[in-house]
C-alpha cells in the first residue's frame, strides 16, 4: 500500500477513535449512546469498505498494466531472437 494509503487508513482509525470517545463521554443515556456508536462504527466500517475496494481496484489494475508489459517484452525478445 503506498504511503498516502497508510496515511488515509490511520486518519480513519483516528477519527473513528476520537468519534468513539466523543460519543462516550457525552451526556446521554446508555441506548441513545450504544445507538450512536453503532451508527458511527457502521459508516466507519462502510468507509474502509470503499478504501480497501479502491485501493483493490488499482492493484488489479497495475497488475494488468504489468502482465501487458511482460508481454510485450517477451513479443521483443521474441523478435530479437528471430533477427539473429
Amino acid at each position: 500500500m503506498k504511503d498516502s494509503g497508510k496515511l488515509l487508513v490511520i486518519l480513519t482509525a483516528g477519527f473513528a477513535a476520537g468519534a468513539v470517545v466523543g460519543i462516550l463521554f457525552a451526556p446521554d443515556i446508555g441506548e441513545n449512546t450504544r445507538s450512536r456508536i453503532k451508527e458511527k462504527a457502521s459508516e466507519i466500517g462502510d468507509e474502509l469498505e470503499k478504501q480497501y475496494l479502491t485501493e483493490i481496484d488499482k492493484l488489479k489494475q497495475r497488475v494488468s498494466e504489468l502482465k501487458d508489459e511482460l508481454a510485450n517484452s517477451m513479443k521483443d525478445t521474441k523478435s530479437d531472437e528471430q533477427e539473429s
